[in-house]
């Protein structure tokens, strides 16, 4: 068995081992590692072979630099596991990942591993590894806890009446209000979303990424053709913008942003309606709207959960952040300085 780290790889096969998982994510893609590596952030691709050369477990890792010559491994989701292999196969090729990463922890500053696997909330099992390796919860997520998803494979006037009548009204009047929705294929466009995006910022009190943070990823995952930016005009005045992920059978909207005028010509709703009609034609089968507000825990979030729950689909509820820490002094000092 063999660990390949960066070196023996390509995009084809790496992205086909995610998309033979069921849970097989964006955050996890070639394309999202090279949008990383353009931000700044060394990544590693670890793969671990067996003798046949036949892919056993695969992982993407991202480095977030603290200060102070300290630094987090970030791995967005969990490590992929070929599951018709051998169980002690499977086990040793986790090891394997681990054991390097903990490699890094000394050689590279990092002082804890941090990760959102696409576990279920209910999932004891799988958590019940995780702490078994030393995973502890974190009281403090990166990933939403919940996410709001949509089944799409229906004919789209089947999806729209599944919709709730408020949804479907907001829809139609955006097309009686002359709202015109355009697929944007040109990456300067981004000026757009960001233009609108600090608005947004402003009008609802967040702090955005940086600018370049939407060029970088507009331009990394559109060059692997996993991102449209999708924006809505009132006449000739661009209102709203968003920007939406396909991979595989999953569409994902990422971000999106408003003007503060003409917020009665439901430009929103004519965005994502123009949204499910793009990851049909990509043949995605789900529609993932992103994080909701559940349990009160973001009642910030109560208003685009409102909005987001309009177009029909079901709550997914995860299970959160996991910590490793892998130097616990400096992990110590890390939990005192946020504030946990």
């Amino acid at each position: 068995m063999q660990l390949l780290i960066n070196t023996g790889l390509d995009r084809q096969s790496w992205d086909q081992f995610i998309l033979q998982h069921p849970e097989g994510n964006l955050l996890q893609s070639w394309a999202w590692g090279d949008f990383q590596s353009s931000l700044g952030h060394p990544i590693w691709r670890f793969r671990v072979v067996d003798e046949k050369g036949e892919t056993i477990s695969q992982l993407l890792a991202v480095k977030l630099v603290l200060g102070f010559g300290k630094s987090i491994l970030y791995t967005p989701r969990e490590i992929l596991i070929n599951r018709s292999a051998p169980a002690h196969t499977q086990h040793q090729a986790m090891e394997l990942i681990m054991n390097k990463i903990k490699e890094l922890g000394k050689t590279e500053g990092v002082i804890l591993w941090r990760t959102d696997p696409p576990l279920r909330a209910t999932d004891t099992t799988a958590l019940s590894i995780y702490r078994a390796f030393g995973f502890t919860k974190s009281k403090r997520s990166i990933q939403p806890r919940a996410n709001w998803v949509v089944d799409i494979d229906a004919k789209l006037n089947n999806l729209l009446a599944s919709m709730k009548p408020k949804t479907r009204y907001n829809i139609r009047l955006a097309e009686r209000k002359g709202i015109r929705v355009i697929v944007s294929k040109n990456p300067d466009d981004i000026r757009i979303f960001n233009q609108l995006n600090r608005e947004t910022a402003t009008r609802d009190k967040f702090i955005p990424y940086p600018d370049n943070y939407y060029k970088k990823q507009l331009e990394n995952l559109g060059r692997a053709g996993e991102i449209e930016l999708i924006i809505a005009y009132f006449e000739n005045t661009p209102i709203v913008a968003i920007l939406v992920s396909f991979f595989g059978p999953r569409a994902t909207y990422l971000h999106g942003a408003s003007s503060s005028e003409h917020r009665d010509k439901m430009a929103n709703h004519a965005a994502q309606w123009q949204a499910f009609a793009e990851a049909q034609k990509m043949g995605c089968a789900t529609y993932d709207l992103g994080g909701i507000n559940l349990n009160d825990e973001h009642l910030e979030w109560t208003g685009i959960t409102r909005f987001k729950q309009g177009f029909g689909g079901h709550a997914v509820e995860y299970v959160g952040t996991l910590e490793l820490p892998l130097s616990p002094l400096w992990y110590r000092l890390y939990r005192v300085f946020r504030g946990n």
